[in-house]
């Protein structure tokens, strides 16, 4: 079983961007998504709860790609994203159906919590983790019209034109997206920012692998993976 990845279902072959906003962010935000605002109140309580279930899985804490508050935080993004995508376009996922995709990983829902928990997910929000996922595996194949090769590079394309189009504005408190160096960078409160203010930033490019494609059922081999 592959080790879980961050969400790109949709965006394998072209990437996804998270556009930095010129417009003040609203008190208590931690990020403003489309229409959506994660507060700074609910990241840190989903920190504290990952910290928790770190302390439980030996070896889990070093496996977190960046620190836990940025990983909590992007997670919590791209869950926001897809979901909005996925309502946009109608597509829903049923609880039976995740429930069946855990069913497929093995060691069930501890298992798939666990995965995620090394990526920044909050046990508590793994379900809702996992619905994102299976909203893009269905997202590119409604909206590439099948499941041949060439649908599903169309679906692909199109999931990611979408959700590039939710823009996410970051408080400047976790930093700045550095593409290349895969981290958030300290944020320079004046002036201009590492990046420029209101310039387009490339969310990290882990996920799904490009050679894997969605078929008529959900993969059996692999859940989201964490950015």
């Amino acid at each position: 079983m592959k080790t879980p990845t961050r969400l790109a279902v949709a965006v394998a072959a072209s990437g996804v961007i998270l556009l930095t906003a010129c417009s003040p962010m609203k008190a208590g935000a931690a990020a403003i998504v489309g229409q959506e605002r994660i507060t700074s109140s609910e990241v840190d309580a989903r920190v504290r709860e990952v910290e928790r279930a770190l302390n439980g899985v030996p070896g889990a804490r070093e496996q977190l790609p960046r620190p836990l508050p940025q990983s909590v935080l992007l997670q919590l993004v791209e869950t926001s994203r897809f979901g909005q995508v996925g309502v946009n376009n109608g597509v829903k996922v049923s609880e039976s159906e995740i429930d069946a995709f855990i069913t497929t990983q093995g060691g069930g829902a501890r298992q798939v919590e666990q995965q995620l928990l090394v990526q920044g997910v909050p046990p508590s929000q793994s379900r809702d983790y996992v619905r994102a996922f299976l909203t893009g595996q269905k997202l590119i194949v409604s909206l590439g019209g099948g499941t041949d090769d060439a649908s599903v590079q169309r679906g692909q394309q199109e999931v990611a034109k979408q959700v590039m189009a939710v823009p996410v504005t970051f408080n400047p408190r976790y930093g700045d997206w550095d593409q290349q160096q895969g981290a958030f960078l300290p944020a320079q409160r004046f002036g201009k920012t590492g990046k420029q203010a209101g310039e387009a930033q490339t969310a990290p490019q882990e996920g799904v692998p490009q050679d894997q494609m969605p078929q008529e059922q959900v993969p059996q081999d692999q859940i989201p993976q964490g950015g």
